[in-house]
């Protein structure tokens, strides 16, 4: 019987560009929401939508999150807060940035098979909204960080809640919680009254309001260190702002909580944080989601790893792959 060519795999599938020629440091592959949000042009391979979801795995449960958030933003369900938990192999904050990038500019999403995975699972086409989003990894607790208006211009600014204001309306955000209508920081967490006026600001605009919160636990930790009693402060904010998600038509909340490092965990005040926040969110969230489980792994690293078009050419590989496995069991 004469016996099925097939070719090394380097000779049917592709490598990505960037990493056949080196060009990608490790640092660079990690997923960073806030160059996403800034669009500084740093890591283009998540700040921009053709190449983020080229390398994207729509896993079943992120296809079901995506789905329940986007509806949200639409008007069409009343599942407001969402919370994510540390999956086996990472991806939360891709999971952020996938939400950040479908509702941004959906007029202008990619032609590509996980974008219209994701269109699929959602029964239609992602609705604009606004997006705002507090990297507590980047917020410094002395200076703050810059973020970025929806008119584009940029401002330092340092308490968690101005940081979002002034995301959804710029200045206009933060003197409606300024108590003298001034374009200022406050020093306290506004009520919920006040953020659901400022949550409903995009409505005037015929937009939803999503609120994406990511490495909480990272940021309450040395801040709590340097103002002990900030840890009531913080959960007060989120628990404001979570009922004030809920009472506001399309607003959605995704929250990342906890630190990627296992050990931000392990001491009592991180304990102690981790308590508070989990108390405040399971009142509001209809339960944590892990967008990516274990046997999802290998379909996301051959989605991260390979060109986008070996990756839909799934005969152009699978019989060389056939024929070696019949060639060793020969051998054997």
């Amino acid at each position: 019987m004469a016996k099925q060519a097939w070719k090394p795999w380097h000779e049917v599938i592709k490598l990505r560009e960037d990493l056949r020629a080196g060009d990608l440091p490790l640092h660079l592959f990690a997923a960073d929401l806030y160059e996403v949000m800034m669009q500084n042009g740093k890591r283009p391979i998540y700040e921009k939508p053709v190449e983020f979801f080229s390398l994207t795995y729509p896993t079943h449960n992120l296809r079901g999150l995506v789905r329940d958030v986007v509806l949200r933003l639409a008007g069409k369900n009343d599942k407001a807060v969402r919370q994510l938990e540390l999956t086996y192999g990472g991806g939360k904050t891709h999971t952020l940035i996938t939400m950040r990038h479908l509702v941004h500019d959906p007029a202008s999403l990619p032609d590509l098979p996980a974008v219209k995975e994701f269109e699929g699972a959602i029964g239609q086409t992602p609705p604009k909204a606004r997006v705002a989003a507090l990297c507590f990894d980047k917020l410094d607790v002395e200076t703050g960080c810059d973020v970025r208006s929806p008119d584009g211009d940029v401002r330092r600014l340092k308490q968690p809640w101005s940081l979002l204001a002034y995301q959804i309306a710029g200045d206009a955000g933060l003197k409606l919680l300024h108590a003298e209508g001034k374009a200022e920081e406050r020093a306290t967490p506004p009520a919920e009254n006040t953020l659901a006026e400022l949550l409903s600001l995009p409505l005037k605009e015929g937009i939803g309001t999503l609120i994406l919160l990511d490495e909480v636990l990272l940021y309450a930790k040395v801040r709590c260190h340097v103002e002990p009693g900030f840890l009531d402060v913080l959960i007060g904010f989120f628990q404001y702002l979570s009922q004030a998600a809920a009472k506001v038509e399309k607003c959605c909340v995704v929250a990342s909580l906890l630190s990627s490092e296992p050990k931000d965990q392990a001491d009592p005040l991180g304990r102690k944080i981790v308590s508070g926040l989990y108390d405040i969110f399971q009142r509001q969230s209809e339960g944590a989601i892990q967008p990516v489980e274990k046997d999802d792994v290998a379909e996301v690293l051959r989605r991260r790893l390979f060109d986008p078009k070996s990756v839909q050419l799934r005969g152009e590989w699978s019989q060389h792959v056939i024929a070696a496995v019949k060639g060793i069991a020969v051998l054997d």
